[in-house]
C-alpha cells in the first residue's frame, strides 16, 4: 500500500484526520447511564415462577453437491462431520433445544442487571465507559425461579416429562404443588438447512464464480403464561431468530461451526425477545445537557460537564444549583438539573424542574420532550410496583455551604505550579509583599481597585494582585 508523506513526514492522510477532528464542533454535554424500562406484560401479583422444558419440532436438510466430489468436499467434510457433530438419534435432531432455551430464560431471568452494558463515549463513540445506572433500587429479577431439580420431582410423581405441559390445565396442577404462582411452559421448533449455492466475485478486477457451502438455521418458539390459581392464560409471546454461516472455496482460514452451534446462536436471541416480553430491562438512556449561555457561567458549566464525564452527579448538581442561586430564572440550569434528577430516578422532582424551564421558555421543544418523557416513566413504575420494585430517592450530597462556596467570585492565577505571584498589603507595587502564590491556583475575588485585584487567601488574610498576573472567573 502506497501511502503519501507531506514534506514534515506526516501522513497526509492524517493533516486530513486532524482538519476534521478540528472542524468538529464541541461535543455535547451529555450523560449515558441505564434506565429500568417495564416488559409488555407485567406480571401483576406473581412472585415465584417455574419454567418448564419447551417442547421440541425440528428438522435438518442436507443437500449434497450436484456433480462428483471435489476436494472442496473433502476440506470441509460436509455430510460426514455434520452427522457426526450432531449426535442424532435416528433422525431426532436439536432434541434438547427445548432444555437449553429452558436454561437461558431463567438465566436471564436471576440476572440483577440485565441489560446493561458498557457505553461507548469520546470522539466517536471510540472510547469504552462502565455501563452502570443510578437509579437506586432498579433491578430486574423480579421472580423466585424454582430449581430445575424441585420441577423435575413433580413433573415424576404426575408422570409428565419435562416438556409434556400441553395445557392450561396440567400447567396449574404442576404450578400448585411447586407453590409457583405462574409457570411459563411453551414450544419450539429448530430448522437447519446445508446447501451449495455459487457466488459472483471480483478477484484482481475479475469476475470469477466460486462454489459455497451454506447453512441456515432458524429457531421460532413461543411461550405461555399460566396463572397457577386461576388456570388462565396471562400472556403468550412469539420469538424467531436466523443464523447464516457458509464457507466459499479458497475459505481455508476457517471451518463452519457444528449445526448445534448455529442453532445455539439462535436460541440466545430468541430466549432475550422473550425475557423481554415479561421481565424489566435496563435501556441505555442519553441526557443531553443545555449549554448554560453567559460568560459567568462559563465556569460552572465546564466543571459540571467535567463533573458527569467522571459520572460524579453530585458535584455536577452542585455547580447546576450554583447557577440558579445567582440567577433563579437561568432556564438552561433548572433543566440540567431536572435531567439529573431523571438520571437518578426522581421523577417527582424532575417533573418539577422541567415544569419551571418550560414556562420560562415555552417554545423550547427539548424541554417539552423531557416533561412526558418523565410522565410517561412516572406510569411505568406505578406498572413496575406490581412487582414489587419500588426506587429509592436519591439525595443529592451537597450542603448551603458548598453552594455558598461554589457562587463566590474566583480569579485564576496566570502561569502554572512553578511560577509565582506577588500579592501585596495595598493596591501599589511599593507596598509591603504578604506572600508569593503559586500561579494556576483559584483564589476568592473580593473587589477591584484601580488595576488591582483584592483576593482572600486560603488563612483568611486579604490582599491586593495585579490584573497582568491573573483574570476573573
Amino acid at each position: 500500500m502506497v501511502r503519501r508523506i507531506g514534506s514534515n513526514g506526516i501522513s497526509v492522510g492524517l493533516v486530513v484526520f486532524l482538519f476534521f477532528v478540528a472542524s468538529i464542533p464541541a461535543a455535547a454535554q451529555d450523560l449515558k447511564c441505564f434506565i429500568l424500562t417495564p416488559p409488555d406484560q407485567v406480571l401483576e401479583g406473581v412472585k415465584q415462577i417455574a419454567v418448564v422444558d419447551f417442547s421440541v419440532t425440528s428438522s435438518y436438510k442436507i443437500e449434497g453437491k450436484p456433480g462428483k466430489k471435489t476436494d472442496l468436499d473433502k476440506i470441509l467434510g460436509t455430510i460426514e462431520t455434520v452427522s457426526g457433530a450432531m449426535k442424532k438419534t435416528g433422525t431426532d435432531y436439536f432434541s434438547d433445544s427445548g432444555e437449553k432455551l429452558a436454561d437461558l430464560i431463567i438465566a436471564q431471568m436471576v440476572e440483577a442487571d440485565r441489560g446493561i452494558k458498557d457505553v461507548g463515549s469520546g470522539f466517536l463513540g471510540l472510547g469504552r465507559k462502565e455501563g452502570r445506572t443510578f437509579q437506586q433500587g432498579a433491578r430486574t429479577d423480579v421472580f423466585v425461579v424454582v430449581e430445575r431439580s424441585r420441577l423435575d420431582e413433580v413433573l415424576e410423581e404426575l408422570k409428565l416429562g419435562q416438556s409434556g405441559l400441553v395445557d392450561e390445565a396440567q400447567a396449574a396442577q404442576v404450578g400448585q404443588m411447586l407453590g409457583v404462582d405462574a409457570i411459563i411452559t411453551g414450544q419450539l421448533n429448530a430448522a437447519c438447512r446445508d446447501k451449495w449455492e455459487r457466488e459472483t466475485r471480483t478477484v484482481k478486477k475479475t469476475k470469477t464464480q466460486v462454489d459455497c457451502y451454506k447453512r441456515s438455521a432458524n429457531v421460532s418458539a413461543a411461550i405461555r403464561i399460566i396463572n397457577v390459581t386461576t388456570g388462565q392464560l396471562m400472556g403468550t409471546k412469539d420469538a424467531r431468530a436466523r443464523q447464516d454461516v457458509k464457507k466459499c472455496e479458497g475459505d481455508y482460514g476457517k471451518e463452519l461451526p457444528p449445526a448445534e452451534q448455529t442453532i445455539d446462536v439462535c436460541l440466545q436471541s430468541v430466549a432475550k425477545q422473550l425475557t423481554d416480553y415479561f421481565l424489566p430491562t435496563f435501556k441505555e438512556n442519553k441526557f443531553e445537557f443545555a449549554k448554560v449561555e453567559g460568560k459567568e457561567y462559563k465556569r460552572f458549566y465546564e466543571l459540571a460537564k467535567k463533573h458527569i464525564e467522571n459520572y460524579d452527579l453530585d458535584n455536577a448538581y452542585l455547580q447546576y444549583t450554583a447557577v440558579v442561586e445567582k440567577d433563579p430564572y437561568n432556564h438552561a440550569a433548572i433543566y440540567n438539573l431536572g435531567l439529573l434528577h431523571e438520571a437518578v430516578g426522581n421523577y417527582d422532582p424532575a417533573m418539577e424542574q422541567f415544569t419551571m424551564a418550560t414556562k420560562l421558555v415555552s417554545k423550547e421543544k427539548k424541554y417539552h420532550k423531557a416533561l412526558q418523557r418523565v410522565q410517561k416513566q412516572q406510569r411505568f413504575w406505578q406498572q413496575l410496583e406490581a412487582l414489587g420494585l419500588s426506587l429509592e430517592p436519591y439525595d443529592f450530597i451537597i450542603t448551603t455551604e458548598q453552594v455558598q462556596e461554589a457562587t463566590i467570585p474566583k480569579i485564576r492565577m496566570n502561569g502554572g505550579g512553578g511560577d509565582r505571584y506577588k500579592v501585596h498589603a495595598q493596591p501599589a507595587e511599593d507596598s509591603e509583599v504578604l506572600i508569593r502564590v503559586p500561579g494556576a491556583i483559584e483564589l476568592e475575588f473580593i473587589g477591584i481597585q484601580g488595576d488591582w485585584y483584592k483576593v482572600k487567601l486560603l488563612d483568611g488574610s486579604e490582599g491586593y494582585i495585579h490584573k497582568d498576573h491573573a483574570k476573573p472567573l
